[in-house]
């Protein structure tokens, strides 16, 4: 009885360590990326934003290094993504840490340098693959870029004006509007840190982030409209129907928030106003959303159904 309890026991032991073995192996792989940044600072700039543009550059760098893995390991999934996409997931599975930074004044400027750390986890790509289909996730990512381009474009001229001129009422003009732009700048940062933590589903994260892009940038339609997303998954549908409110006022193009919408109304039991969303929506609805049309629709007769 004392041998066959041990044959038993040493049974279940192997037993236990080969059903562990799928586990090692399906183990996440995770890619460590060092990229660096530099910003040279000038009259009219702050040092507080001149170091977040030091910081994007390093990112970006990141981003295209990133890249390569994320095609790499995409690919052996057989997931058939675009470039564009490929830059989505680099930049939302990321986890970047500063591991050094250092000013050095040269003449009347100063020059940041930031280096950073990101680490990239197969299993967020997994994740983000999935969430990436959705079209506005890459249209956010490439207005957000276009508009640090715009930025860094607007703020390198403005320097140049203000090193030309020796006019005092033009030189405070001129400052103005720099710091107009790095408003700007703060603003998209703060929107592109609330769109990650959305698709990484920190939800109460990307409120935060989203309503710091709106306290800087009160026209940004993008923000209100993402944030009322964050507010669905929390479960705050009043909340949700306020912003997308907000983003359809200040952006009728929007018209995905009509669906939104009436998802919170009919989240809430607000039968009519569900379905007088959903009607908009449809009324209005690009191309290529017909699949949340098609889900409006089955809203609809559903609503209907149960009055």
């Amino acid at each position: 009885m004392r041998r066959n309890g041990l044959v038993l026991l040493v049974f279940l032991l192997m037993t236990l360590a080969l059903l562990a073995l799928p586990s090692i192996a399906l183990a996440a792989e995770v890619k460590e990326i060092i990229a660096e940044g530099a910003y040279c600072m000038g009259d009219g700039e702050t040092p507080t934003v001149a170091e977040e543009r030091a910081l994007l550059q390093a990112k970006r760098v990141a981003v295209e290094q990133a890249g390569t893995y994320v095609e790499s390991y995409s690919k052996t999934l057989n997931y058939q993504l675009t470039a564009d996409e490929i830059r989505v997931i680099s930049s939302g599975v990321m986890e970047v840490s500063i591991l050094d930074k250092q000013r050095t004044v040269v003449g009347s400027s100063i020059n940041f340098w930031v280096k950073i750390k990101a680490l990239v986890s197969s299993d967020r790509i997994e994740d983000m693959a999935a969430k990436v289909k959705e079209k506005s996730l890459v249209e956010d990512y490439k207005k957000l870029q276009e508009d640090y381009d715009k930025s860094q474009h607007e703020v390198a001229q403005l320097k140049q004006q203000l090193q030309q001129t020796s006019d005092d009422t033009e030189k405070a003009r001129i400052r103005t509007q720099i710091t107009a732009s790095e408003t700007g700048f703060q603003a998209s940062s703060w929107l592109e840190r609330g769109n990650n933590q959305l698709a990484a589903r920190n939800y109460n994260r990307a409120i935060e982030a989203y309503s710091q892009a709106i306290q800087l940038n009160s026209h940004s339609a993008r923000a209100y409209l993402n944030r009322g997303h964050a507010y669905i998954m929390t479960e705050q549908y009043p909340l949700a129907i306020v912003d997308f409110d907000r983003a359809l006022t200040i952006h009728p193009e929007l018209v995905f928030a009509y669906y939104a919408k009436g998802y919170a109304y009919d989240r809430l039991g607000h039968r009519q106003a569900a379905i007088w969303s959903y009607r908009t929506y449809i009324q209005y609805a690009p191309a290529e959303q017909q699949a949340y049309v098609a889900r409006a629709r089955h809203r609809i007769r559903v609503l209907q159904w149960n009055q």
